[in-house]
């Protein structure tokens, strides 16, 4: 009995169903009314300098900068990354070739393009037609350890024994020092300092595989472009939000199935059927707080709020409902910082057409041409009363755990697992 009570404790405590989702992020430093701008060689050795700001170039050309793969946990397969935020987007700003920087360098004599001074870097800006140009310095250190490390082998009599071999461990530390200029008057706009370091290692036979220094340092010079350019602009980040579970029995398997859908990224399914809950019963404030989530992944801010502060009136000492508030407050602020930049997020338009929670449907996954079984009972043992293609719709009698009791034709009705079938 006390190992049960536990296990239904720690149950308690699972997670329940999350949505992940990028939104977008405004930078550090906004720049009002800078469309075009610059990059210039930075100051550096060798073609750390020049390579840097390529690397600063093609982040600040990339729509999605920031979404990427989501991992999808023990057992799971990675998840593609996705924003439901329409209009959101990060390169914001136009950027010139460093063919025609080059031309003008050139043309106006102003030496190499690492070594400008503010002023000749605001000359530049003019002629090339930007607002602001970025420019600066990146340097790099290292430290090359030599040590020995104790190896443990078996020999020829099968005994153990340890001896000690000889390793190196490299760590570089690169350093980059950014500027925004202006082009109209050569002031700073805005700093930037980041440092990034890494450390290699080998032993015995592969001390002479360490990566060497100068690719060590680019590849940091790599990883460092990205965080000076999230100062300047805007960047996709991943958040994860976890919804209520409903626990009214009217409304606890189709709450279930409209938290699935969100989790699948199917919001539209999921607003349609929590709206509808919330319109029979407009005092729950878990369905508020759900609603609010949905709107606030699509850029709905202002809706969102609304359910989170009616969520909050209802179950003042919420925390999770308090959190979101001063999330969205933060989240409204940053709208302007956003408009400035030239990012309209347009919302999303949902539709206003109510669910029968009466008469779900599910569609059978899988083709046409595909058949699968259709149970007398809720378990897979018992017996097949049907075998239904896939991609036909069945009206939805009951739900009983992970089992849907399906109306099947000529007035029979069986049980599909939730796997295997989807609601529509």
């Amino acid at each position: 009995m006390v190992v049960l009570l536990c296990l239904l404790g720690f149950s308690s405590a699972f997670p329940y169903k999350k949505i992940k989702v990028f939104v977008i992020e405004t930078p550090d430093q906004v720049l009002p009314g800078v469309k075009q701008i610059a990059v210039l060689d930075f100051e550096g050795e060798n073609d750390l300098g020049r390579n840097f700001a390529d690397y600063m170039i093609s982040q600040l050309l990339v729509s999605d900068r920031g979404i990427t793969e989501i991992s999808g946990g023990l057992f799971r397969s990675n998840k593609e990354g996705r924003t439901l935020q329409d209009g959101a987007f990060t390169n914001v700003f136009n950027v010139i070739e460093r063919s025609r920087m080059m031309e003008v360098v050139e043309e106006q004599k102003l030496g190499a393009m690492g070594l400008l001074d503010a002023s000749q870097a605001a000359q530049l800006g003019q002629i090339l037609g930007v607002q602001a140009l970025v420019m600066g310095n990146i340097s790099y250190t290292h430290k090359d350890n030599r040590f020995q490390e104790k190896r443990t082998y078996r020999g020829k009599d099968k005994k153990t024994y340890t001896k000690l071999v000889p390793c190196l461990e490299r760590t570089v530390t690169v350093t980059v020092r950014a500027r925004i200029i202006s082009a109209e008057n050569g002031q700073i706009v805005g700093v930037k300092e980041a440092s990034r370091s890494n450390t290699d290692k080998k032993c015995e036979a592969d001390i002479g595989n360490v990566t060497p220094l100068e690719q060590m340092a680019d590849d940091l010079a790599r990883s460092v472009s990205n965080e000076v350019v999230d100062y300047l602009a805007p960047r996709f980040v991943l958040e994860e939000f976890e919804f209520e579970k409903l626990k009214a029995d009217d409304f606890k398997d189709v709450g279930d199935d409209a938290a699935e859908m969100a989790e699948n990224l199917d919001v539209d399914g999921a607003y349609a059927i929590y709206k509808t809950i919330y319109d029979e019963d407009p005092y729950n404030p878990k369905v508020m707080y759900n609603l609010g989530i949905l709107e606030e992944v699509v850029g709905n801010f202002d809706a969102a709020k609304g359910y989170y502060e009616m969520a909050t009136q209802l179950k003042s000492d919420e925390k999770k409902y308090k959190k979101a508030l001063d999330r969205l407050d933060k989240k409204l602020a940053y709208l302007e910082q956003l408009s400035q930049l030239g990012v309209e997020l347009a919302g999303r338009e949902w539709s206003q057409e109510k669910v029968d929670l009466s008469e779900q449907k599910v569609e059978i996954k899988g083709g046409s041409d595909e058949r699968f079984p259709i149970y007398q009972q809720p378990q897979g043992g018992s017996t097949v009363v049907a075998q239904v293609p896939g991609g036909l719709l069945f009206k939805v009698l009951a739900v009983e755990g992970d089992w849907y009791l399906i109306e099947l034709l000529g007035g029979k009705s069986g049980y599909v697992h939730k796997d295997q079938a989807k609601i529509k």
